[in-house]
Parts: structure tokens; sequence; C-alpha cells
């Protein structure tokens, strides 16, 4: 069995980085990183992340406009915040994505989307468990979904007055709709 005493990888920091880009667009910060871990100098690393920016390959805006758009729909504006920051972006482009992305009208609007959708979900989930188990003991419906659905929504990163908000709407939509809720 041979093995290899050069510490110098196989492959050029530009086939890695290509091959990197090729299956996730990664941030500036997310390739210099794996360009390091895989053991390249700074000087070969710094030029690679140049000319992979030159020819449009690494763009941490479009990124960042990219990911909260299609985040838009399933998370709050403060956990795609989060996750932009998580992969290296800079402040000020996270919140130039964001602001063109999140409006909190929208998103409050987003959060109570999701909280109908969930509190009708989670509703016949209650009905289905009480009716096989014959629970005595169960929680109150109300409460049962207020809470799961509160779980859920802070865990999208909804700010907690805001699903506040949200779930008071909501009951007071379905007592006026429902007097038997």
């Amino acid at each position: 069995m041979v093995r290899w005493t050069s510490s110098k990888p196989l492959k050029s920091a530009r086939e890695v980085a290509l091959d990197c880009l090729s299956r996730r667009a990664l941030t500036h910060y997310e390739l210099e990183a794996r360009l390091r871990e895989k053991g390249y100098e700074s000087s070969e690393v710094n030029e690679v992340l140049e000319k992979m920016e030159k020819l449009g390959y690494l763009n941490d805006q479009e990124l960042a406009l990219t990911v909260s758009q299609n985040r838009l729909k399933r998370y709050s504006r403060r956990r795609v915040l989060q996750d932009l920051q998580n992969r290296g972006l800079v402040p000020q482009v996270i919140e130039q994505a964001l602001g063109l992305t999140y409006s909190s009208d929208e998103e409050f609007q987003q959060c109570l989307t999701l909280a109908k959708r969930w509190w009708v979900q989670e509703g016949k989930r209650w009905e289905q468990r009480i009716q096989e188990q014959y629970l005595d003991k169960a929680l109150p419906r109300q409460l049962s979904l207020q809470q799961k659905i509160a779980r859920k929504l802070v865990q999208r990163g909804y700010p907690s007055d805001m699903v506040r908000n949200v779930l008071y709407q909501i009951r007071t939509d379905n007592n006026a709709t429902d007097p038997s809720v």
C-alpha cells in the first residue's frame, strides 16, 4: 500500500471550488472555509475566490435575496436573518435582502395563514385522538390547539407577541363564526 506523504491536495483549488458550487450555491465565506479545510494556501484561495466572483459563480447579494425569497412563505424574518448570518453573510447584504423581501404586514399575514392552516390540521388530529382513545382528561380543544400552533410558529422564528396576536385573532374569528368553540 502506497501512502501519499505530501500534504498537497490532488485537485486544484479551482476544481474543488467549481465542484462545491456545482452542488449548491455558497457564500464567499462558506467557499473560503471549504477550500481552507482542504488545505489550500491563502493566496491560492483568494485567487480562486476572485475568479469565481468575476465569473458570477459567487454572488452573496444574489444568494441572500434568493434564500430570503424562497423562505418567505415558510419562515419569519428573524429565522431567515439567523440562517443568513450562519452562512457568513455581511449584515448590510442581509438587511438589504430582507428589506426587499419582508415587510411587517406581510410577515403578520403569513404567520396568520400558517396558524389558520395548522389550526384546521391540528383540530382534525385532536378530534381523531379523542375518538380513538376516549380521553376524558385531555386538554380542552382550544387550549391544546393554541399550544401546538404557538410552538410551531415560535420554532419558525415568529416573535412571541406576533404569535399571541395571531392566536387572539383566530380565537375571535372562530368565536364569531362558531359560538360552540
